[in-house]
């Protein structure tokens, strides 16, 4: 598992810029401000995380034991934290899934029921983000485009982008073969431009993953009481998530709607997921400030983001990192037993 020490100095760097960006806004308030945060709000936040972890395995799991009945379920809580590790020290997110799967092979689960797993989950995720973003945008987006600047150019941005992934989703769900064809031209063009190199490569490649991608497909359509299961407990799991702020506005005996704020934190994720650095940094930072102005005040705002990236986000790089380096024995199983019954 190699980590580029490029991530980790952007990561590093942008908490030691957050920290010091708001130690010099508050000077010497920054103690005070903390001292009268009400600590059991502060406690709850850290629970939030907690239960949206459990929500996150509590899913991967689902799909992973209905494939692999073998899988137990503390394995699967390491597989998920390897994820949301590698989620975080990589732009995009997009390291936590190769990850996910080089562990669950590692501890005994085949390589094509891990792919399987991790594609039906990163659709299902896919799917419910997109859907819940369009319930929130039908009842909030005139509420904040009358107090936020062009909100509504970077939040339909940001919803267009997660619709277009689940309809190329779904176009290789139901239309995998014109779906392919369509591809492998975009690939030719970009190769005659001299933008893609070794184009044959390339596309047998986008073949392998479609295929994959085919097959997660047919087998959800075979799963649908699942598959509906999963795409519950991860609305929850959203809700949770967005909860942080709340938590952290009553932290500091401030009162404000609860969807209202739910909604502004869908909207952050909206726009922070695309932008191409490890943990979306800067952008995640200037979101919240951009939306959540309109629910703490100046005083408190530049501390809420620090705690709330503290939480979220520098939090999650921590717990993961002892789940991704806590060492054992990661062998097969029928390995062990194997070792086991020549011992005996």
């Amino acid at each position: 598992m190699k980590i580029k020490k490029r991530n980790l100095v952007i990561i590093l760097m942008s908490l030691i810029g957050i920290i010091s960006y708001v130690s010099y806004k508050e000077q010497n308030n920054l103690l005070t401000i903390f001292s009268k945060a009400k600590i059991e709000w502060i406690l709850g936040t850290l629970l939030l995380m907690v239960v949206y972890w459990a929500l996150e395995s509590f899913i991967l799991h689902l799909v992973t034991a209905k494939l692999h009945p073998r899988q137990k379920f503390k394995s699967t809580v390491q597989t998920t934290m390897i994820g949301q590790f590698f989620n975080c020290i990589t732009p995009f997110s997009s390291g936590g899934q190769p990850m996910q799967a080089l562990h669950m092979v590692k501890t005994g689960v085949p390589f094509g029921i891990a792919s399987s797993c991790l594609l039906t989950k990163f659709i299902v995720y896919q799917v419910v983000l997109t859907l819940y973003s369009l319930v929130v945008l039908y009842f909030k987006l005139e509420e904040f485009s009358q107090t936020v600047s062009g909100f509504t150019y970077m939040v339909w941005f940001g919803f267009a982008v997660n619709t277009a992934v689940v309809l190329g989703l779904l176009s290789i769900g139901y239309f995998k073969n014109g779906t392919v064809k369509w591809t492998c031209k975009v690939i030719d063009g970009l190769g005659k431009l001299g933008w893609v190199k070794d184009v044959e490569r390339k596309k047998h490649y986008i073949r392998k993953e479609f295929d994959s991608f085919y097959k997660s497909f047919k087998w959800m359509k075979q799963n649908k009481e699942m598959i509906l299961a999963m795409m519950i407990c991860s609305v929850i799991q959203l809700t949770v998530y967005f909860l942080v702020p709340y938590f952290i506005l009553r932290a500091f005996n401030l009162n404000g709607s609860v969807i209202s704020i739910i909604s502004a934190q869908a909207f952050v994720l909206m726009i922070s997921s695309f932008i191409p650095l490890p943990g979306a940094a800067g952008g995640a930072e200037v979101s919240f400030f951009t939306f959540f102005r309109l629910f703490f005040p100046p005083n408190l705002l530049n501390v809420s983001i620090l705690i709330w990236r503290m939480i979220t986000f520098y939090l999650t790089i921590c717990v993961g990192m002892c789940f991704t380096f806590w060492k054992k024995d990661e062998r097969p199983v029928r390995e062990r037993l194997k070792n086991k019954t020549k011992k005996a």
